[in-house]
């Protein structure tokens, strides 16, 4: 979620799709340099800091915000280019917003596919893991990361290194049984200097 250039949306109408901390972090940014900006979420219960929501709130108050709650529906176009969308609005009226540009700050909506009819345990839309192994109720499948769940799950970057870790261990042994796994480090194994092309000179 990333504006490359922010100078191209200065003395634009401009819309604001989202809730989260990208979606306000670039509304508080943009907004003084906005000819109109307009924050469209679906609800006005937010993902994004405090402080950010506090700062929205101050440029809505000071007129250099407008903020509604509903989707965006449709748009229309002229020449070619974006030149209002309809915004529907919880009591399901429609509001044609004219804008310049555009910028959506969607999060993920996770589905698990075909997934969810291969028979594996879930828990809502994750599998249930071990946590020695992260192998699922199917042997030889396993899962890390967001999808995984078990008992204490932090869903962090650090939590799906370690998950990842163990995991391939676990494969490697499914799939090469009698094959003893060496650990290598990176701070004093010559092989994996060489494999990284880390030079580590006399002590």
């Amino acid at each position: 979620y990333r504006v490359r250039d922010p100078s191209a949306h200065h003395g634009k109408h401009l819309l604001v799709l989202g809730g989260g901390d990208s979606a306000f972090d670039w509304t508080v940014e943009l907004a003084p340099h906005a000819k109109s900006l307009t924050l469209v979420h679906r609800s006005d219960r937010f993902r994004a800091a405090p402080a950010t929501v506090a700062k929205m709130r101050e440029l809505e108050s000071a007129g250099k915000v407008k903020f509604m709650i509903g989707n965006c529906v449709d748009f229309e176009a002229e020449s070619g280019m974006l030149a209002r969308v309809h915004i529907r609005h919880p009591d399901e009226t429609v509001t044609k917003v004219g804008i310049d540009h555009a910028l959506a700050f969607f999060g993920l909506s996770p589905k698990l596919g075909p997934i969810a009819d291969w028979g594996l345990d879930l828990n809502k839309n994750q599998i249930n893991t071990d946590t020695e192994r992260f192998e699922t109720n199917i042997p030889g499948v396993y899962a890390i990361g967001d999808i995984a769940s078990y008992p204490g799950k932090k869903k962090l970057i650090l939590s799906g290194f370690h998950e990842a870790a163990l995991a391939a261990f676990a494969i490697k042994a499914r799939l090469n049984p009698n094959e003893k796994v060496h650990l290598q480090y990176t701070t004093t194994s010559p092989i994996m200097h060489q494999r990284l092309g880390v030079e580590v000179g006399p002590d």
